[in-house]
């Protein structure tokens, strides 16, 4: 099984799938976090626009939102 491991820095933390990045989080200075994939995974829409099509990066409110949103997506 994979290993998800974390790679903080003080504005962004990146996701390690077995030592390779596969999402990065980075902190905005307005508040929240952007989590952009780098591989193929891609967000589905929000409960609220279900006809958007799906993107590679979205907005949570807090780091630890993302995180748990990128753990969840990545257990399958």
């Amino acid at each position: 099984m994979a290993q998800l491991t974390w790679n903080d820095t003080p504005m962004a933390c990146t996701a390690l799938l077995d030592d390779v990045p596969v999402c990065t989080l980075k902190i905005k200075d307005i508040g929240g976090v952007a989590a952009s994939w780098q591989d193929d995974h891609l967000w589905p829409p929000p409960a609220h626009m279900p006809k958007a099509p799906a993107q590679p990066t979205r907005f949570f409110a807090d780091l630890a939102e993302a995180k748990a949103a990128v753990e969840k997506t990545l257990a399958g």
